[in-house]
């Protein structure tokens, strides 16, 4: 009898102990699942803000590239538009 009473008490504790590991696995198999679904959330938030960024930097440099070309000719090749009157300051030369 002394025997059974301590089987039974150990198998309550080894019972309470494996009931304890599965549930700890258990919520953390949960986290998991939410921490995914927040990753996954973040990952298409950042996904739209790359794909935003990537048209600005191509309008940009559109712009710049129009910009640049036009600043070339001045500054390089001293040209102007036909509607501007040219100015030559005789005190750099």
């Amino acid at each position: 009898m002394n025997i059974l009473k301590k089987f039974k008490v150990q198998f309550v504790v080894l019972l309470c102990f494996i009931l304890f590991i599965v549930c700890t696995l258990f919520s953390n198999f949960i986290f998991q699942l939410t921490k995914i679904k927040e990753y996954k959330e973040e990952i298409a938030t950042l996904k739209k803000d790359i794909e935003n960024i990537d048209n600005t930097i191509k309008n940009t440099k559109q712009a710049e590239n129009d910009n640049t070309l036009e600043s070339i000719a001045r500054e390089r090749l001293n040209m102007v538009k036909s509607n501007e009157i040219v100015y030559i300051d005789i005190k750099k030369r």
